[in-house]
């Protein structure tokens, strides 16, 4: 179910403008995001207007029928302004084509408020894709995909970043699975003490990449999308999300 047309009703991040963007583009022009001179990339945060075609050919949702996959809601908490992520019984992604090299740009920064859950792992995280640098990547890369992979841009490797109820887990990496696709999960924060504030993240993917995969060449890694991922579930569980940004 790969889709260029993008559904949800989402507001402007430029608080003073409020807009309300209410998107249902068919058929757009398949884009990707690209480092500024300045060496950032507001990938989803203040100032981005998504009623913008130019931008919303950026973006994709994968995975999830509209019925049963996550939900997207603007909001405003203690005066900032976010996207209320909340799962679904289905894992659903939303994501933004982009094309950015690692080295160049290697920080990814956001400001979350994660809302109590029942679980180990909260099913809302960011997910972020990557491509080139994988020495082995000629030997799979012909197989047959997922539902989920094949809605996503072409990518060698997958990390999802995350927390989990416990604050022992910080800086945990999960082991390699045998589907080189399957994601890597990384939990940047825990505990349940820490849930229902803000607060702000800043990993370098340079970094986490090289602890994931150590024998890629990190001078070859490209970052082809950057979203939020929400896994699927019985018992919808719920985050706000604001100013994720790539820079240097």
């Amino acid at each position: 179910m790969a889709i260029c047309a993008l559904r949800f009703g989402i507001r402007s991040f430029a608080a003073a403008a409020g807009i309300a963007a209410s998107l249902l583009l068919a058929g757009c022009e398949v884009r990707q995001a690209s480092v500024d001179p300045s060496g950032r990339l507001n990938v989803l945060g203040s100032g981005m207007d998504l009623a913008d075609p130019r931008v919303a050919a950026e973006w994709s949702m994968a995975g999830a029928d509209a019925a049963d996959g996550p939900t997207f809601t603007p909001t405003e908490i203690e005066g900032v302004s976010a996207l209320r992520v909340t799962s679904g019984r289905q894992t659903g992604f939303l994501h933004r084509r982009t094309d950015a090299i690692v080295a160049v740009a290697p920080y990814l920064s956001w400001a979350w408020n994660i809302e109590a859950h029942g679980g180990t792992e909260h099913p809302v995280r960011i997910v972020v894709g990557f491509q080139g640098g994988n020495p082995q990547s000629d030997s799979w890369g012909r197989r047959a995909l997922g539902r989920i992979g094949s809605d996503l841009p072409p990518y060698e490797r997958m990390l999802s970043i995350g927390w989990d109820a416990s604050a022992l887990r910080r800086g945990h990496m999960t082991s390699a699975r045998e589907n080189p696709l399957a994601p890597r999960h990384y939990v940047v924060r825990g505990g349940m003490e820490n849930a229902g504030d803000w607060r702000l993240e800043t990993v370098d993917l340079a970094q986490l990449y090289q602890m994931a995969w150590p024998d890629d060449d990190l001078s070859a890694i490209k970052v082809v999308f950057i979203g939020i991922a929400v896994l699927g579930g019985q018992q919808p569980a719920s985050a706000s999300i604001s100013g994720l940004m790539l820079s240097r």
